[in-house]
């Protein structure tokens, strides 16, 4: 009975100091989502005035889905996603056995592999516009040095454009993707790999029988929060591309950020929000249900 009372008090408390930030959290948050969506139901244009008192239902939601420029957006942040993803994912696993073979200075590997998430993504965009600007930067002055046969205008194609864009991604996050998977790596009880050894397995063999299905928890989970966070990509595209050449790098968030900012179309840009929001929100249940079965596993 006391146990129970004593467990009681402690609940109350723990609740009454979570609360303050809980409040606030769901009125920052809340708040802009009910206004956006009630705006994406209006014809709001900053250029038009008392446009804000001007509804008109469902027809921003029914524009968005015959916007060809949307789809277009929507297309290029996916292809973002897939391989920025894809190259983080066996960069990561690569770093990630490389320092666990090293157990000397590993400590001291791991440190300098946080240093390119430590760089806001603002300076990373400024750099790689200096290292591939045509005409002083040091991606032409190798090529020209070398004389290799490659173009000189990365940003000016955009095939080249887009692989810049993930190629900065990933510099930046596949050393998270790295750590994430070598305590996924420390966390396996080594007697597993001593039974295999024992049975005369190969390194390949125990990789593909022992440890990546023992890390299936933890590299699902990863995919899942670097997939919704390469979904919200902005800063980086719009520094060193503007979304062109054209729009061929011009993805989702970079798209609504025109819509709302270059266009004043504030109504519109509200709908797409909510649209972003419900794929993030549809993304987030799956996170839930694999971290909720990564548990009772």
């Amino acid at each position: 009975m006391r146990r129970q009372k004593k467990l009681k008090n402690h609940t109350n408390l723990a609740v009454r100091f979570h609360m303050p930030t809980f409040v606030t959290l769901s009125v920052v948050t809340l708040v802009p989502l009910i206004y956006a969506l009630r705006l994406s139901f209006y014809d709001f244009k900053l250029s038009e005035a008392g446009s804000e008192d001007h509804f008109i239902g469902l027809k921003n939601y029914v524009q968005l889905f015959h916007d060809g420029y949307f789809f277009n957006s929507v297309a290029k942040t996916f292809i973002f996603m897939f391989f920025s993803v894809i190259l983080e994912l066996v960069i990561g696993i690569l770093l990630a056995l490389a320092l666990n073979s090293i157990p000397k200075v590993k400590r001291l590997f791991t440190s300098l592999t946080l240093i390119p998430m430590m760089v806001a993504p603002l300076v990373i965009g400024l750099m790689f516009s200096f290292y591939t600007n045509p005409q002083f930067g040091l991606y032409v002055w190798i090529v020209e040095k070398l004389r290799l046969p490659l173009s000189t205008n990365l940003t000016g194609d955009s095939f080249h454009a887009m692989v810049i864009c993930i190629i900065m991604d990933v510099w930046e996050w596949a050393p998270y993707m790295g750590l994430v998977f070598l305590a996924g790596l420390q966390s396996i009880d080594g007697e597993y790999y001593e039974a295999a050894r024992v049975d005369g397995a190969n390194g390949r063999q125990i990789f593909r029988t022992i440890t990546l299905p023992l890390m299936k928890p933890v590299i699902t989970v990863a995919v899942l929060l670097r997939a919704m966070e390469t979904f919200k990509e902005f800063d980086k595209p719009y520094i060193l591309t503007g979304g062109g050449p054209g729009n061929a790098t011009e993805v989702i968030d970079l798209f609504t950020y025109r819509q709302a900012f270059v266009k004043f179309n504030f109504s519109y840009a509200a709908a797409i929000c909510i649209i972003l929001f419900i794929v993030l929100f549809s993304f987030g249940m799956i996170y839930q249900r694999v971290a909720m079965r990564g548990e009772r596993d």
